[in-house]
C-alpha cells in the first residue's frame, strides 16, 4: 500500500479539523475542534497586535521529547519592544522541506478560514516548530492562532519584502501607528467590496456552492470541503470586506475560478446538473 506524503497527511489532517469546526461548544472543550479564537480572521490578528517580529531561527534547544526553545535573532521589529533576540518555546525542529510559505502567502488556503501552518494539538494549544536559518514572522503575545508563526522566504540572502502576509502586516501596523498620531480616519473602501462581489459572481454562483445542494448530489468530499470553504470566505468578504487584504480577495477570486474549473470536471464525468435557484 503507497506511503502517504508529509503533504497529503498534514492536508487530510486539516480537512478534518476543518469538518469539525461546526460542532457544539461541548466538543470543542475536549478539543475535538479547534478553539474558536485561534481561527480568527487575518485582519483581526493584525488589529489585536502588541507585539510583532521578523526573526531568522539561529538554535534549537529540546527541553525535553516534546518541548523545544527556540532563539530567533530580530530582523525587523514591526510592533512591541525593541529586543537583539527572541525565545519561543514550540515542539521539536522541523526539517526543511516539511515547512512552506503558501507561495509567499498569495495561496487561497492560507487566507481562508482555518488558514495558516501552525494547527493546534490535541491539548488545544499552539507549539509551534522552526527550521534552524529560516526567517518568520511572529506575533507573541494574545491571540494565539494559525497563523502567529508564517514562514517568510529569503531572496538574496535577506527577508522576501515581496511575501503578501509581510507586506499586509507591514501595511496594517503602519496605517495603524498613523490613526494614532491623527483624528482623521479613512473611510472603508465600500466600492472595493462591491467590486469583489461582482467579480465573483461572473466567476461562479454563491448559491452553487451549497454545501446541502452538493452533498445531496453526491458530491466527491474534497470538492465538498473545498466549495464549502470558499462558500464561507465569500460570506466573510461580502461582511467584512472593508477590512479584508487584497492579497485575501485576489487569492479568493482565484480559488473561485478553480472551483468552478473543478466542478464543471466533475460535472462532466457525470454528476447530476445543479437545481435552479
Amino acid at each position: 500500500m503507497p506511503k502517504r506524503s508529509p503533504n497529503n497527511k498534514r492536508l487530510a489532517i486539516r480537512s478534518l479539523l476543518l469538518l469539525l469546526l461546526a460542532l457544539p461548544a461541548a466538543a470543542s472543550q475536549a478539543c475535538w475542534a479547534p478553539p474558536q479564537g485561534q481561527l480568527i480572521a487575518a485582519s483581526e490578528l493584525v488589529r489585536q497586535a502588541t507585539d510583532v517580529t521578523v526573526g531568522q531561527v539561529i538554535s534549537a534547544t529540546p527541553l525535553n521529547d516534546y518541548e523545544t526553545e527556540y532563539s530567533l535573532i530580530v530582523l525587523e521589529q514591526l510592533a512591541g519592544p525593541a529586543r537583539k533576540v527572541i525565545t519561543v518555546i514550540g515542539g521539536p525542529a522541523q526539517q526543511d522541506d516539511k515547512d512552506g510559505t503558501f507561495g509567499d502567502h498569495k495561496a487561497f488556503r492560507f487566507w481562508a478560514r482555518g488558514g495558516g501552518r501552525t494547527m493546534n494539538g490535541p491539548d488545544c494549544a499552539i507549539h509551534p516548530s522552526f527550521v534552524i536559518g529560516a526567517s518568520y514572522l511572529v506575533f507573541e503575545g494574545a491571540p494565539i492562532t494559525w497563523r502567529n508563526f508564517e514562514r517568510i522566504g529569503m531572496v538574496g540572502g535577506a527577508v522576501n519584502q515581496g511575501d503578501q502576509w509581510l507586506a499586509y502586516v507591514k501595511t496594517r501596523l503602519a496605517q495603524r501607528e498613523e490613526s494614532m498620531s491623527t483624528t482623521t480616519d479613512t473611510p472603508p473602501d465600500y466600492e472595493r467590496v462591491g467590486r469583489f462581489i461582482y467579480g465573483f459572481h461572473r466567476i461562479v454562483a454563491r448559491n452553487a456552492l451549497e454545501r446541502k445542494t452538493l452533498a445531496a448530489q453526491h458530491a466527491p468530499h474534497d470538492l465538498l470541503l473545498r466549495a464549502g470553504q470558499l462558500a464561507d470566505e465569500y460570506d466573510h468578504i461580502a461582511r467584512h470586506g472593508a477590512d479584508v487584504p487584497d492579497a485575501e480577495i485576489e487569492a479568493t477570486l482565484r480559488e473561485a475560478a478553480a472551483v468552478r474549473a473543478a466542478l464543471a470536471l466533475w460535472r462532466g464525468a457525470g454528476a447530476p446538473p445543479a437545481s435552479a435557484p
